[in-house]
């Protein structure tokens, strides 16, 4: 009769360990469950910030192309004032000259 004893209570033991990891596999599973969809939303937020700094990439070209831009007609503006500028001194100077009395 004792060795019936020890026989269930050595299934009951099993039985319960049988259940515990049950239970753990259960919660490991979830976990699992949750850090795939975590892992989905990173991959997804990842994408999107690549995107993101495409664009802004682009958007800083486009910028770097207007500076260019800007700083060759602000060359080209600088010569053409120079070149207003001698020539309104030529024309006060030859104003000035026909506005001299005649000696």
């Amino acid at each position: 009769m004792a060795f019936g004893l020890v026989r269930r209570s050595k299934y009951e033991e099993l039985q319960r360990q049988t259940d515990e990891l049950k239970e753990q596999e259960k919660s490991l599973t979830s976990e699992v469950e949750t850090l795939r969809k975590e892992v989905a939303e990173l991959r997804k937020e990842t994408k999107k910030s690549r995107r993101k700094i495409s664009q802004l990439q682009k958007e800083v070209n486009n910028l770097r192309i207007q500076r260019e831009e800007l700083a060759n007609s602000v060359e080209i503006l600088t010569k053409e004032r120079e070149v207003f500028q001698k020539t309104i001194r030529n024309l006060s100077q030859a104003t000035r000259k026909r506005k001299k009395p005649k000696l």
